[in-house]
């Protein structure tokens, strides 16, 4: 009996050893890696280090968008505690605390994790950080450190191409999936930062850390370096650019230029601007206030954006259309009474100078830019043939620039004026919407960057290269990565309708409505001028244009150097700003003068109001029509 119960105690004893050994075999040879990897997890956690954004330069290694070092007062989430209205109360008397900074930080803690950093206040001065760091004992879940933050030294000038980042919203995670994003982080908001985010921005980095008990930093586990973004080079001119902002001094307006050679955009200026550092950490209410109810409408990209009656600028380019489906010929004319009259009817459609031409051949009407000329060609040409044609030019359709926002414009047809019009007589295409569409009005929009980009059409006889921004990337090595590659391609329009068109337009500089820069003029130049009616005129309110500013004509400037062999194609829109002589062509000629020949004006030039300017004097001459619809 004895021994049965010490051989059954024994095999218990044996059979449970023997469990324990098993499972032991099991957990350190079997199951080692899970568990060891659960061991790990219980003791660390996984931290995001942030990549360095990339810089934007310009086509010379100009820094237009750049990243320097600010400092920050911020917390982690897992040391915040309930509320935090004490914390706020105590840290005012060493900081100024904002209303929108509190803003700010709700935001940005309710989606951030333990070990992502919330900012409470940034860009400390040298007088906070002392005093915040001279008290830390009163703030030990508080740390003051430097961080990397996105600065646009050059503030408005580049606000509608290169655009701004700001704070990652729920929102943009939904939008872009990637997962490569922390809570706190920054993405690009508009323009080319936005356009081109996966290239600036890099890839975030990942380091493990091990805990106490308590869940602080006591050590490294692992660290995978970030992956700095690229730096962008644009083919942006900045002295260029910078140019054509002060040439349009105090006046709204854009200018658009580019290489016809490649497509680079040389210089891209809307305005007014804004300044896109107030929106990197979010802008106060405020200046929100300001900006939306401006007058001036400094948020409106009017390079991309902005679409505007084209006037005269759209001549040659229905002078093209019409030779290219034989509707015209070089040596076609029409007589020029001063006005046009539609067959049939007694309204008289006034030429701009109302003066009689006589009879005129196409080479003069684009010279002097007739108008009973085009309005004569609109109806004959018709909406239907001009709609065949015309988006080979780029009207009515995006240009393809590499910006995240673009405007197609407007190139009418029946089918457009049908569906947008309720009146019966108004849904259908009158012979009267030919007449004037034929001058570059009516329901005729477009964008000063499609104006640059037909010019540049016209420019190279007929090869389309789309417009860009984008030159090459390199590493923080300087080593080259990626470069533009031209996308073009040939129009069908024989190459001799183009050399006509061209000299005509020459021709316009030389002799015609933009005579008035030619003086002095050291390269060969074409151009159109054109003013862009803002309301009509009729025998009732023809004098209301000069009852205020917001009624007068908007100046079209549309040109291109030197003529056989262009580098350089330019769009100029000056707003309520009237002859399109007088106030646009004057501003692309010093910007000819500068690119082709180094001399840069000093002294910008004052366009619209400023007659008693040296400037406008030295352009006087131009001013020697009263133009109303064309020019």
């Amino acid at each position: 009996m004895k021994n049965s119960r010490l051989i059954a105690a024994y095999s218990f004893i044996t059979f449970t050893f023997g469990v324990l050994f098993l499972r032991y075999g099991y957990l350190q040879l079997i199951n080692h890696t899970q568990l060891l990897q659960q061991s790990i997890n219980n003791y660390s956690s996984i931290v995001a280090t942030q990549p360095v954004r990339g810089q934007i330069v310009d086509r010379n290694g100009v820094v237009l968008a750049n990243n320097d070092a600010s400092y920050v007062l911020a917390a982690l989430p897992k040391y915040l505690k309930g509320s935090q209205k004490q914390l706020f109360e105590s840290l005012s008397k060493y900081v100024n605390i904002t209303t929108l900074d509190k803003k700010k930080f709700y935001a940005t803690k309710n989606n951030s994790k333990n070990y992502d950093w919330v900012v409470i206040k940034d860009d400390l001065s040298d007088k906070e950080i002392a005093s915040v760091t001279s008290h830390a004992y009163e703030f030990p879940e508080l740390s003051v450190f430097a961080r990397i933050k996105r600065n646009y030294p050059f503030d408005e000038l580049y606000s509608h191409s290169i655009g701004y980042v700001g704070r990652i919203s729920q929102k943009d995670k939904q939008k872009i999936k990637n997962q490569d994003y922390v809570s706190n982080d920054y993405i690009g908001k508009s323009g080319i930062e936005q356009y081109y985010e996966s290239t600036l921005r890099g890839h975030l980095g990942k380091k493990s850390i091990k805990t106490d008990a308590n869940g602080n930093e006591v050590g490294l586990i692992d660290n995978t370096a970030a992956t700095d973004g690229q730096t962008l080079h644009l083919t942006i001119d900045n002295k260029l650019q910078k140019l054509a902002w002060n040439l349009l001094g105090d006046n709204n307006g854009a200018i658009v230029v580019i290489d016809p050679n490649d497509g680079g955009v040389l210089a891209f200026v809307s305005k007014p601007g804004y300044n896109p550092n107030w929106f990197i950490d979010g802008i106060s209410l405020d200046d929100w206030g300001d900006l939306m109810n401006d007058p001036k409408k400094p948020l409106l990209n009017r390079g991309a954006q902005g679409t505007y009656p084209p006037g005269s600028t759209f001549k040659p380019f229905l002078a093209l259309t019409a030779l290219f489906l034989g509707v015209l010929t070089p040596s076609s004319t029409v007589y020029d009474p001063g006005y046009y009259v539609i067959p049939g009817s007694s309204h008289r459609f006034r030429d701009s100078e109302k003066v009689a031409r006589g009879t005129v051949n196409l080479m003069d009407a684009i010279t002097y830019s007739s108008d009973t000329y085009f309005y004569k060609l609109g109806l004959d040409l018709g909406i239907d043939r001009a709609d065949d044609v015309m988006p080979m030019f780029g009207f009515g359709k995006k240009t393809g620039v590499d910006l995240p926002i673009e405007d197609s414009g407007l190139l009418p047809s029946r089918e457009w004026k049908a569906k947008h019009f309720r009146d019966d007589y108004q849904k259908n295409w009158q012979a009267a919407d030919s007449v004037v569409f034929g001058i570059g009005q009516g329901l005729n929009h477009y964008t000063p960057l499609q104006m640059a980009f037909a010019t540049t059409i016209i420019a190279n006889e007929g090869k389309v290269i789309t417009p860009h921004f984008f030159k090459n990337t390199t590493d923080k090595n300087n080593v080259l990565i990626e470069s533009y590659i031209i996308n073009s391609h040939m129009l069908p329009i024989p190459n001799t309708y183009f050399k006509f068109i061209k000299s005509a337009m020459q021709n316009v500089v030389l002799k015609g409505t933009a005579h008035g820069i030619s003086g002095g003029l050291q390269y060969t130049m074409a151009g159109k001028t054109g003013t862009a009616q803002v309301v009509a005129m009729n025998k009732d309110n023809r004098s209301a244009k000069f009852q205020g500013k917001q009624y007068k004509d908007h100046a079209w400037f549309t040109a291109f150097a030197p003529v056989d062999k262009p580098k350089i194609a330019i769009a100029v829109i000056v707003e309520h700003a009237g002859f399109g002589a007088a106030s646009a062509a004057p501003i692309a000629r010093k910007l000819f003068d500068y690119y082709l020949l180094g001399e840069y004006a000093v002294v910008a030039h004052k366009p619209n109001d400023a007659a008693d300017t040296n400037d406008q004097l030295e352009y006087s001459d131009a001013n020697q029509s009263n133009v109303e619809s064309g020019e």
